[in-house]
């Protein structure tokens, strides 16, 4: 059976959906998380701060993993293994949460997608929501916004992860994302 191919996959502040036209714009592409190390905070307190906002198409799904982190202004900083338990993905949803967009084409039939958040250190999952797509005609683009979690760090340091998606557990791509420390900001020993 063939696979379906990724056309495209972006992490954004905001992904919105027109009504008139149903054609999705996408606001705030990036790559890189920036963060302040605060050496107290390692087990509790989201570091860095600012916010991504929070709408846009909504789309279901369920999630399993760590829960809240930090957007592209902020992280949380986790000394553990993340909590694994499922919960509706609108339930971790909050100011500062980034949106996933993709689009695949060549999809018959119903298929399961996963999005998934790697920690690349250690190719952890962080978090990880199915997302259920139906097709009747390979070359229809089918195009999937999903809300996330703030994103989480892992670590004191920079670090790199992973957002992939994959079908039916096969990887389709993935979308780098770097965390890095704040240019100028030192940790904190207060």
């Amino acid at each position: 059976m063939a696979v379906p191919i990724l056309q495209s996959l972006l992490l954004a502040d905001h992904v919105y959906r027109d009504q008139s036209t149903g054609k999705h714009i996408i606001c705030g592409v990036f790559s890189t998380i920036f963060f302040t190390p605060n050496v107290q905070q390692n087990q509790s307190q989201p570091a860095g701060g600012g916010g991504n906002g929070e709408s846009g198409n909504r789309s279901g799904g369920n999630l399993v993993g760590g829960g809240e982190g930090g957007g592209s202004g902020g992280g949380r900083i986790e000394g553990g293994p993340p909590t694994t338990k499922s919960q509706p993905i609108q339930s971790l949803m909050q100011a500062g949460s980034p949106f996933a967009y993709f689009s695949v084409t060549e999809l018959t039939g119903r298929k399961t997608f996963e999005v998934r958040y790697v920690d690349l250190h250690d190719n952890r999952v962080l978090f990880q929501a199915e997302v259920p797509i139906e097709c009747d005609d390979p070359l229809k683009t089918i195009e999937v916004s999903l809300p996330l979690p703030r994103l989480p760090l892992v670590a004191l340091e920079e670090r790199s992860y992973a957002l992939e998606v994959l079908c039916e557990g096969t990887l389709l791509g993935s979308h780098r994302v770097l965390a890095r420390i704040t240019p100028g900001s030192a940790p904190q020993n207060t």
